[in-house]
Protein backbone atom coordinates (compact mmCIF):
# COMPACT_ATOMS: atom_id res chain seq x y z
CA UNK A 1 0.00 0.00 0.00
CA UNK A 2 1.30 3.48 -0.87
CA UNK A 3 1.87 5.63 2.23
CA UNK A 4 0.97 9.28 1.67
CA UNK A 5 1.36 12.39 3.82
CA UNK A 6 -1.68 14.68 3.61
CA UNK A 7 -0.61 18.30 3.55
CA UNK A 8 -3.36 20.84 4.15
CA UNK A 9 -3.79 24.32 5.60
CA UNK A 10 -4.42 24.37 9.34
CA UNK A 11 -3.97 27.58 11.32
CA UNK A 12 -6.60 30.31 11.04
CA UNK A 13 -7.73 33.10 13.38
CA UNK A 14 -11.36 32.04 12.92
CA UNK A 15 -11.98 28.90 15.02
CA UNK A 16 -14.81 27.77 12.70
CA UNK A 17 -12.48 27.81 9.68
CA UNK A 18 -9.84 25.86 11.62
CA UNK A 19 -12.44 23.25 12.63
CA UNK A 20 -13.66 22.99 9.02
CA UNK A 21 -10.05 22.34 7.96
CA UNK A 22 -9.68 19.59 10.58
CA UNK A 23 -12.90 17.96 9.38
CA UNK A 24 -11.87 18.22 5.72
CA UNK A 25 -8.48 16.63 6.48
CA UNK A 26 -10.21 13.70 8.18
CA UNK A 27 -12.62 13.29 5.28
CA UNK A 28 -9.74 13.44 2.80
CA UNK A 29 -7.93 10.69 4.74
CA UNK A 30 -11.03 8.49 4.55
CA UNK A 31 -11.32 9.17 0.80
CA UNK A 32 -7.63 8.40 0.23
CA UNK A 33 -7.96 5.17 2.21
CA UNK A 34 -10.93 4.12 0.06
CA UNK A 35 -8.80 4.97 -3.00
CA UNK A 36 -6.20 2.44 -1.82
CA UNK A 37 -3.69 4.66 -0.02
CA UNK A 38 -2.47 4.68 3.56
CA UNK A 39 -2.74 8.36 4.57
CA UNK A 40 -1.06 10.19 7.44
CA UNK A 41 -2.37 13.63 8.36
CA UNK A 42 -0.98 15.52 11.35
CA UNK A 43 -4.21 17.53 11.40
CA UNK A 44 -6.68 14.65 11.12
CA UNK A 45 -4.73 12.33 13.38
CA UNK A 46 -3.38 14.72 16.03
CA UNK A 47 -5.46 17.91 16.32
CA UNK A 48 -8.15 16.52 18.62
CA UNK A 49 -5.65 14.29 20.48
CA UNK A 50 -3.50 17.34 21.16
CA UNK A 51 -6.50 19.33 22.39
CA UNK A 52 -7.65 16.58 24.76
CA UNK A 53 -4.18 15.91 26.14
CA UNK A 54 -2.85 19.44 26.55
CA UNK A 55 -0.29 19.03 23.76
CA UNK A 56 0.60 22.01 21.60
CA UNK A 57 -1.83 22.69 18.76
CA UNK A 58 0.14 25.41 16.97
CA UNK A 59 1.51 24.16 13.67
CA UNK A 60 5.12 25.13 14.31
CA UNK A 61 5.31 22.83 17.35
CA UNK A 62 4.91 19.87 14.98
CA UNK A 63 7.44 20.95 12.33
CA UNK A 64 10.11 18.29 12.89
CA UNK A 65 7.49 15.59 13.36
CA UNK A 66 5.88 16.56 10.04
CA UNK A 67 9.24 16.66 8.26
CA UNK A 68 10.00 13.08 9.34
CA UNK A 69 6.61 11.88 8.10
CA UNK A 70 7.09 13.64 4.76
CA UNK A 71 10.49 11.97 4.38
CA UNK A 72 9.03 8.57 5.26
CA UNK A 73 6.09 8.84 2.84
CA UNK A 74 5.88 7.57 -0.72
CA UNK A 75 4.10 10.78 -1.79
CA UNK A 76 2.74 14.04 -0.41
CA UNK A 77 -0.89 14.79 -1.23
CA UNK A 78 -1.82 18.47 -0.99
CA UNK A 79 -5.44 19.13 -0.05
CA UNK A 80 -6.41 22.29 -1.92
CA UNK A 81 -8.65 23.95 0.64
CA UNK A 82 -9.07 27.73 0.65
CA UNK A 83 -5.80 29.19 1.84
CA UNK A 84 -3.56 26.31 0.81
CA UNK A 85 -1.41 28.53 -1.43
CA UNK A 86 -0.79 30.94 1.49
CA UNK A 87 -0.08 28.24 4.09
CA UNK A 88 3.49 28.29 5.40
CA UNK A 89 3.09 24.68 6.54
CA UNK A 90 1.95 23.44 3.13
CA UNK A 91 4.83 25.34 1.50
CA UNK A 92 7.34 23.73 3.90
CA UNK A 93 5.94 20.26 3.29
CA UNK A 94 6.10 20.68 -0.49
CA UNK A 95 9.70 21.94 -0.18
CA UNK A 96 10.66 18.92 1.95
CA UNK A 97 9.04 16.60 -0.59
CA UNK A 98 10.93 18.29 -3.42
CA UNK A 99 14.29 18.10 -1.63
CA UNK A 100 13.64 14.42 -0.89
CA UNK A 101 12.44 13.78 -4.47
CA UNK A 102 9.06 12.66 -3.13
CA UNK A 103 6.17 13.08 -5.59
CA UNK A 104 3.63 15.80 -4.79
CA UNK A 105 0.04 15.13 -5.82
CA UNK A 106 -3.01 17.35 -5.34
CA UNK A 107 -6.64 16.77 -4.49
CA UNK A 108 -9.51 19.17 -4.05
CA UNK A 109 -12.96 18.94 -2.54
CA UNK A 110 -15.70 17.90 -4.94
CA UNK A 111 -19.11 18.25 -3.35
CA UNK A 112 -20.63 15.52 -5.51
CA UNK A 113 -17.89 12.91 -5.08
CA UNK A 114 -16.08 14.02 -1.92
CA UNK A 115 -12.66 14.73 -3.46
CA UNK A 116 -10.98 14.51 -6.82
CA UNK A 117 -7.44 14.42 -8.16
CA UNK A 118 -6.13 17.65 -9.64
CA UNK A 119 -4.36 17.29 -12.95
CA UNK A 120 -1.70 19.80 -13.97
Amino acid sequence: MTCVFLSSPYSHPNEAVLEDRVTAAGNACAWLYREGYLPMSPIAHWHRVAQRNELPTEAMAWTEWNRQWVYASDAVVVLELNGWRDSQGVAMEIAWANENETPVWRIQPNFQFGFEWVTA
